[in-house]
């Protein structure tokens, strides 16, 4: 089974995180990156990792919870409770 593809979101954003996981040959990518804005919204963010067949790994449940039902068809979304 191949590693899925993750980003990041402005939520999980955290460049120890991305740089734990890059050392453990995932293929990550974060929000803010030249596809990405810092500042943008979470839908967009959903959307366009999707559209990028990346996975989505996010610290905002609440919301992503909607918009994982309002878009069925996304690329994956990873939510984590932080402590």
């Amino acid at each position: 089974m191949s590693k899925p593809l993750l980003h990041l979101d402005a939520d999980t954003s955290i460049k120890a995180l991305q740089a734990a996981l890059l050392s453990r040959s995932h293929d990550v990518t974060r929000t803010p990156t030249e596809w990405m804005a810092l500042d943008a919204s979470d839908e967009a963010q959903l959307l366009e990792a999707t559209a990028r067949g990346r996975c989505i790994f996010t610290f905002n449940i609440r919301d992503f919870q909607v918009l994982a039902q309002r878009y069925p068809e996304h690329g994956g979304i990873i939510l984590a409770a932080q402590r």
